[in-house]
């Protein structure tokens, strides 16, 4: 079973090679640029720019391919099983973020388990299977032989399995009784003290069979190490098989390295003359012997989607990489690079020089290079003279820009992503897209623009990610991800999580097991300024950087006070604290990350790139003289 962020195969398309449908159309051409869309899925789309056929369907946006069906990975998941027969489904109304499947069903794992392929509801937070139903492992049992197991209420933490029935570790024993049926009975029973270790009888309530030796114990869990009884949870058993070392544990971390034991948080196990010895996990041994899957640490994974295809990267020490895709997406090209090191130029990745470069085409040069200019793709240099060192050909004048391959003049138009516009009102970018932002009609979610008339009589009004939440959906929303959810009551959002309050209580965007049903749900997210209406947004409102969070207050620093109905900023003396007497419903802030705030709410801006743009967007939307 596989959760498929984007298995985007494209059936019964030139992707495919042996049964190119498109590339018998095409007569046998390979041109990724062919009428593809045109011959296949003529009658849904005619821009082969921005669609790919997906079966008989077509992939636009931020949709992918599912076997034949596109889906948008915001808001369905692709599911697969692959049992000699590959076969995909698509689950609408949750999220690739947050689901995982459960054969062709995708489900949540915060409130829901898979059981044998079968989708049940969490009984309680630490919950496990018992057949193709759940259990609540803190109150219940799962007894039974397989495959015939039924589901028991256990009274204390002392209780085991007896057959179907419960019974006290402490007070009682599960005895064989002839022929093979089982039978509690008290532990001082003739039945409980009959067992046998080898030839001798011991008793199975405060002695233990270990190597044919009985050995007293007072551990209710105790396990054997050779001939000697030991507390897994304090004790440590090392070596090898016939030549144990009984240890006492360190710390509770701690874990066998031949016949010692070592912190794999600060250590590795490695080998050395023939034995196994721990060692510091930063020297060199530990680091060349270790495989470089073990040590990389995710801070952050970034996606890459070029059309159909799809990428990842999580690096230790650059987790904020980029996507570097060619312009037309049925290309399919696409690499994650980290811009520190490396630049993106029209779908190829080139070293980073030691000054500020620039990309045109597939060229990247440095602008300590004087006179440098480029038409459609070609890099062109200028002598201090002026002359055109390259051969043959005109050249456009110095004067003249470009908007990706074409030229235009930023007097009267607008560029976006690469994409002309006409400047006829049209100020701002979504995407590749141009719009009035002052148009009450319009609205950029995540770069994808939306017309707000005619989408089916429903009432949308705010952006989640790039998708639109209406009444009917949640928005839960962290620093990282935001996720829409179909309501349901008694949930509440934690973060970018949607939880069964019955089994979780939220505080300042963390979730732990629920240790009462409160009628009221606490809730904890961060709220995203471009979903403020006018007057919360355009009036004042501060900005800063969090310097430290406790449980009553949050300190700021470098705070400045905007007012985007007069497009002014005025800076604030130090310190600036903002009170938090519900610090549960704050959400989870970061110490050295910039946020927006008023009196009462923090936001962040999850859809521009930087502080500045930020405040370009706010006081274009308010700011009227």
């Amino acid at each position: 079973m596989l959760t498929l962020f984007a298995f985007a195969y494209i059936s019964s398309v030139w992707l495919i090679g042996g049964s190119n449908v498109c590339g018998a159309a095409m007569g046998g051409r390979e041109d990724p640029k062919s009428d593809c869309v045109l011959t296949n899925c003529e009658k849904l789309s005619n821009d082969i720019g921005k669609a790919e056929c997906c079966g008989n369907q077509v992939c636009t946006g931020a949709e992918l391919c599912c076997g034949g069906q596109a889906f948008n990975p915001e808001e369905g998941t692709c599911c697969e099983v692959d049992n000699g027969h590959n076969k995909t489904a698509v689950t609408k109304g949750l999220s690739q973020k947050v689901s995982s499947c459960c054969g062709l069903k995708a489900y949540n794992e915060l409130n829901d388990i898979c059981c044998e392929s079968n989708i049940a509801a969490k009984p309680g937070p630490n919950a496990k299977c018992c057949g193709k139903v759940a259990f609540d492992v803190d109150k219940q049992l799962c007894c039974g032989p397989k495959g015939s197991k039924k589901v028991v209420p256990k009274t204390s933490t002392e209780h085991r399995c007896c057959g179907y029935k419960p019974f006290n570790l402490r007070s009682q024993c599960c005895c064989t009784v002839p022929p093979e049926s089982l039978k509690i009975e008290s532990i001082n029973s003739p039945c409980c003290q009959s067992a046998l270790c080898g030839e001798k009888p011991y008793n199975i309530s405060s002695e233990l069979c270990c190597d044919s030796t009985v050995v007293n114990t007072t551990v209710l869990d105790a396990s054997c190490c050779g001939k000697v009884a030991f507390d897994k949870h304090t004790h440590l058993c090392c070596g090898p098989h016939n030549n144990k070392t009984f240890l006492q544990k360190d710390s509770s971390g701690h874990v066998c390295c031949g016949h010692k034991q070592y912190n794999p948080k600060t250590e590795c196990c490695h080998e050395m003359n023939g034995s196994l010895e721990p060692m510091q996990i930063n020297s060199s041994s530990c680091v060349q012997n270790q495989k470089p899957s073990s040590l990389l640490i995710c801070k952050e994974t970034t996606f890459c989607i070029c059309g159909s295809k799809r990428s990842s990267s999580c690096d230790k020490n650059q987790p904020k990489s980029q996507c570097c895709c060619t312009p037309e997406r049925y290309e399919g090209v696409l690499t994650v690079y980290d811009p520190s090191a490396h630049i993106c130029c029209d779908g190829c990745v080139t070293g980073r020089k030691p000054w500020k470069d620039q990309c045109f085409g597939q060229t990247s040069y440095c602008l300590a290079q004087s006179g440098v200019l480029c038409r459609k793709g070609t890099l062109y240099k200028y002598r201090d003279d002026g002359e055109v060192c390259s051969a043959g050909g005109t050249h456009p004048s110095p004067e003249q820009h470009y908007c990706g391959r074409e030229l235009y003049l930023p007097e009267e138009d607008i560029c976006c992503h690469g994409q002309r516009h006409a400047n006829n009102g049209n100020s701002h970018c979504c995407g590749g897209e141009a719009y009035n932002i002052s148009d009450p009609k319009k609205k950029c979610c995540a770069a994808r623009l939306y017309n707000l008339t005619g989408q089916s009589g429903e009432k949308y009004y705010n952006c989640c990610g790039s998708l639109l939440q209406n009444i009917e959906s949640v928005c839960c929303s962290s620093e990282f991800n935001e996720v829409l959810y179909s309501k349901k009551g008694g949930f509440g959002c934690c973060g970018h999580q949607y939880f069964n309050a019955s089994l979780w209580s939220c505080c300042a965007g963390r979730l732990s097991p629920a240790k009462n049903q409160n009628k009221s749900i606490n809730e904890s997210k961060l709220l995203s300024i471009n979903n403020l209406n006018e007057s919360d947004l355009c009036n004042k409102m501060q900005i800063g950087t969090v310097d430290s969070v406790s449980l009553n207050s949050i300190v700021f620093r470098d705070v400045l006070e905007i007012h985007g109905r007069n497009a002014t900023m005025t800076h604030l003396a130090l310190p600036h604290i903002l009170k938090t007497p519900d610090c549960c419903s704050f959400p989870k802030l970061t110490p050295g990350k910039i946020y927006f705030f008023d009196g009462k709410n923090v936001f962040a801006d999850f859809i521009h790139d930087s502080v500045l743009q930020s405040l370009y967007f706010i006081f274009s939307k308010c700011y009227g003289p």
